[in-house]
């Protein structure tokens, strides 16, 4: 027990621990449009699940339903999930298994997945033809996942240059 009980580990695991809430935050805002014309303001916020899976909006008018297809499936926005998911599985698996390569390669996934949040806005597909992403910019949910994941990048590194006694 006291083996596993090193400054390294516990830094990894804090590593796996933000990598895990960054990828939890995929629930949370994570672009906004602003709508400032004449008497109409708003802000519609779309979580990082809708513009990493798609989403389509459903209304009823009249009693039918109306439905229409706001994002697409970007693979781009669903990508920094799966390289935070991976950062946090090889963090953990860093503990145990003393491979010299393995925390390098966890702090790749978390940095890389860190830059990809911040690059949302851009990565996120619109359903219609003509469809731009103007006027939209990152929310909450977002930016603080791209923060925890570089943090989590820093902490999986550090045992790497942490002197063993």
């Amino acid at each position: 027990m006291k083996k596993y009980l090193t400054l390294g580990n516990i830094l990894v695991c804090c590593a796996a621990l933000l990598g895990l809430i960054s990828i939890f935050l995929m629930f949370a805002p994570a672009i906004s449009y602003t709508l400032d014309v004449g008497i109409a303001k708003g802000t519609q916020t779309y979580t990082g699940a809708q513009i990493a899976f798609g989403y389509t909006e459903k209304s009823e008018v009249l009693g039918q339903t109306i439905e229409a297809q706001i994002f697409k499936f970007s693979f781009m926005n669903f990508l920094p999930y799966v390289l935070a998911l991976a950062g946090v599985v090889l963090a953990v698996l860093s503990v145990f298994f003393k491979c010299k390569y393995i925390a390098p390669v966890a702090a790749g996934c978390f940095l890389v997945a860190g830059v990809f949040f911040f690059c949302a806005v851009p990565f996120t597909v619109p359903a219609g033809e003509n469809a731009t992403m103007e006027g939209f910019t990152l929310a909450a949910g977002a930016i603080v996942s791209g923060i925890f994941s570089i943090l989590s990048a820093a902490l999986s590194a550090a045992p790497i240059f942490i002197k063993k006694k």
